[in-house]
């Protein structure tokens, strides 16, 4: 027996939530290096490890740093509570419950994620297989699994929340480290490798949108990629696209503090990493990177230039990111931070066009991308872009442009 101010047995546990839950379940101590592993049933052959035990110190490993109990899901969607067990403020052991999947091995899902890693014939057969004899428990049921445990090793009192936010800040985490290794890989050997000034003085000329002097300064990089392509040791197509997504990072926050919408900045950022994630040649590579720095200072320098208030150009940015959905006065004052009846006066005073005409002005513009560069009916060009019918878009259309959608199409 044991006192309620004494911590039982790490083992006596492990074995307890075994029993209980009926799932494997491993623990690893840190002192000792000492491990058991309970797995009652059948262990499943694992497609990757020929020892399943492997299977766990990896999990350990991998979940190292941890304050508190997570989820951790594989690239295979093998699902694992992981609960540090602390004395005296100390991670002395890790108690890892697991495997076990979400869904039924038999989901299209699966199918996608096998064709995603591009698995062969007698790879897919066996995690399907694999699949098919691990436990399938919903993430609810983990979560509290994770509550339950974490209780019974800490004697800490935690709600699911208290679990999913670990896990996100575990995640930052580990993605913040990955960040900063790979910004080293790009003072290193990218267009910034001149040091701290010339970085310093490149982001600069983003978030003062001078697209000119950025020109100048890429040429240096165009003149040295020779040099940093020998530099470096790793898959050089991998290695690349590491490196142009750091500097897409960067610029993204540069033009952030040269007073570009978060939200747009953001979806740049995002848009840009992932045509440089579909390119597969190195020159395509970078010559993508390089345009995609030169767009936000591009950008920068429109807003800039444009000789609108703060709280307009929040207000236009908004619309430009929310074409395709309802936008509401009511929610673009809540985004600028002005009254609604102020805000339409203002895009009167400093546009020249009322908040309705300005926001279909915008909505033309993109329809007429969208003529130029897709195979989409005139009619669901109209309904993406939010018009009623097709007669109010046709309206609105010629308003704007001076020709119907049609004509504008066939224009060449």
């Amino acid at each position: 027996m044991f006192s309620a101010t004494e911590y039982p047995n790490l083992a006596y546990l492990a074995k307890l939530i075994h029993e209980s839950l009926q799932l494997p379940v491993f623990y690893h101590v840190n002192e000792n290096q000492s491990e058991i592993l309970y797995w009652s049933t059948l262990k499943p052959e694992h497609p990757l490890f020929v020892d399943s035990i492997e299977l766990f110190r990896t999990i350990a490993k991998q979940s190292s740093g941890l304050s508190g109990p997570i989820i951790h899901v594989t690239n295979y969607m093998e699902q694992f509570a992981v609960v540090p067990v602390r004395r005296n403020g100390q991670c002395d052991a890790i108690l890892v419950i697991g495997p076990t999947i979400r869904k039924k091995a038999d989901d299209s899902y699966f199918t996608e994620l096998l064709n995603d890693h591009g698995s062969q014939m007698d790879e897919r057969l066996k995690w399907l297989e694999y699949w098919g004899k691990l436990q399938t428990v919903d993430q609810m049921r983990f979560l509290h699994i994770c509550v339950s445990t974490n209780w019974m090793m800490n004697q800490e009192a935690l709600d699911i929340t208290d679990v999913i936010q670990l896990k996100m800040q575990y995640g930052l985490a580990k993605k913040q480290k990955k960040i900063e290794l790979e910004l080293s890989d790009w003072r290193e050997y990218s267009i910034f490798q001149d040091g701290i000034a010339t970085t310093n003085q490149l982001l600069g000329y983003i978030r003062s949108g001078d697209k000119t002097e950025l020109m100048k300064q890429l040429v240096k990089f165009i003149n040295s990629v020779g040099h940093i392509r020998e530099k470096s040791s790793r898959s050089q197509l991998r290695s690349i696209k590491n490196l142009a997504i750091c500097g897409i990072t960067l610029s993204s926050r540069a033009a952030t503090e040269g007073g570009m919408y978060d939200d747009l900045a953001g979806t740049l950022c995002d848009l840009h990493i992932k045509h440089i994630e579909e390119l597969n040649e190195q020159a395509l590579v970078e010559a993508a990177v390089l345009d995609a720095i030169i767009d936000f200072a591009d950008r920068v320098s429109q807003i800039r230039n444009n000789g609108v208030s703060k709280a307009l150009q929040v207000s236009k940015e908004y619309i430009y990111l929310h074409l395709f959905e309802e936008i509401t006065l009511q929610k673009l004052s809540d985004v600028s931070g002005l009254n609604p009846n102020y805000l339409s006066q203002l895009f009167k005073k400093e546009l020249g066009l009322t908040l309705i005409n300005y926001i279909q002005r915008e909505r033309i513009e993109e329809a007429k991308k969208l003529l130029d560069l897709s195979n989409d009916t005139i009619s669901s060009i109209g309904m993406r872009l939010t018009f009623y019918d097709q007669a109010h878009f046709l309206k609105v259309f010629k308003k704007h442009a001076g020709v119907t959608p049609k004509q504008y199409r066939n224009r060449n």
